[in-house]
């Protein structure tokens, strides 16, 4: 290590600057031996984070240390948050789910741009989301998300990563002759390079836009982005489970629910109508009739919902179907 070090005080020396030995890090766990750079003691550790991203010895992303601190950091944001009213009794799902997108889901992506998405990375940061989206709508602690996310036009951090994947890559190829990376790009696209970026380029949009990603622009990519997006929508209602999704808005866009215009306690009921919420999740029998269950099939023929809003009684599917179009 010292052999290393000479060289780089020699440097400084030659040009007049110093480095700063305190914000120096040596990750290397297996070695003991005491280093200095101009008679200073530099640290070891296992970890050491740079512009708020951790790495570990070998100059690898700590992936772990990362989805934990951005899991801590937007948990605490969004206690910050309820605070100020976004929670379910406060500011319309609307405007929260605006503040999540702006403020807490930027502290979960920060460095998903650079890093390898994993099994461990992907379930940690989609329990925060999952969390932050629970406050918001007021669901338990197993209610799912998969509608709020739906409603709300919001991405799975899963879906988010190869997003901006994709951006980094897109960049990557487009920066000026002058630029580092610019002179290794011909070497770390090879496979045989096994370079993190041919890692991020294995990602499922990158791998749509690998035909000829040279006369790519941000416009076609945002274009192949939004078709992945829809892609797995189109899967996700096509299974069995995902019966309440096939009664929502079938592209992605903003659920006319948040932004129609009704009482605040109208929009409540069709959210929760919209979230399976309604007439409520435990059995329980019909008021008027009681050896019927309260279904929502049940309750749109108890209640007559067809004569209330005047639709025709041969269309078929749940209300839903009014603000789906």
């Amino acid at each position: 290590m010292d052999t290393l070090l000479q060289p780089c005080k020699n440097h400084s020396y030659q040009l007049g600057y110093r480095w700063n030995p305190s914000k120096c890090v040596i990750l290397d766990l297996h070695n003991h031996l005491l280093a200095t750079l101009y008679g200073e003691k530099i640290p070891i550790h296992s970890s050491f984070p740079y512009l708020g991203i951790p790495f570990r010895p070998g100059g690898y992303l700590d992936t772990v240390r990362l989805a934990n601190r951005s899991k801590a950091k937007a948990l605490a944001t969004m206690n910050q948050l309820s605070a100020i009213d976004v929670h379910p009794k406060g500011f319309a799902p609307l405007l929260a789910t605006r503040f999540y997108r702006q403020i807490v889901r930027a502290q979960l992506e920060y460095g998903l741009a650079i890093t390898k998405l994993t099994t461990f990375l992907s379930k940690q940061l989609e329990n925060a989301q999952d969390a932050c989206l629970r406050r918001i709508f007021g669901g338990s602690r197993t209610s799912s998300t998969m509608i709020m996310l739906h409603m709300s036009n919001l991405p799975t951090m899963q879906e988010r990563a190869y997003t901006l994947q994709s951006q980094f890559l897109l960049r990557s190829i487009t920066l000026p002759e002058d630029a580092l990376l610019h002179h290794l790009l011909p070497l770390i696209r090879q496979p045989r390079s096994y370079s993190h970026w041919y890692k991020l380029s294995k990602s499922p949009i990158w791998k749509r836009c690998s035909s000829n990603p040279e006369s790519l622009d941000h416009r076609s990519l945002r274009s192949i982005q939004l078709e992945y997006r829809q892609d797995n929508l189109n899967r996700k209602c096509s299974m069995y489970a995902s019966v309440l999704l096939m009664h929502c808005h079938p592209i992605i866009s903003l659920d006319p629910v948040l932004w129609l215009p009704m009482s605040k306690s109208e929009r409540s009921r069709c959210i929760r109508w919209r979230l399976g919420w309604l007439p409520g999740g435990r059995y329980k029998a019909c008021p008027r009739r009681p050896n019927q269950s309260f279904t929502k099939a049940h309750v749109i023929h108890c209640l007559q919902m067809h004569r209330r809003l005047m639709m025709p009684e041969t269309r078929n599917g749940d209300r839903s179907s009014i603000i789906k179009k």
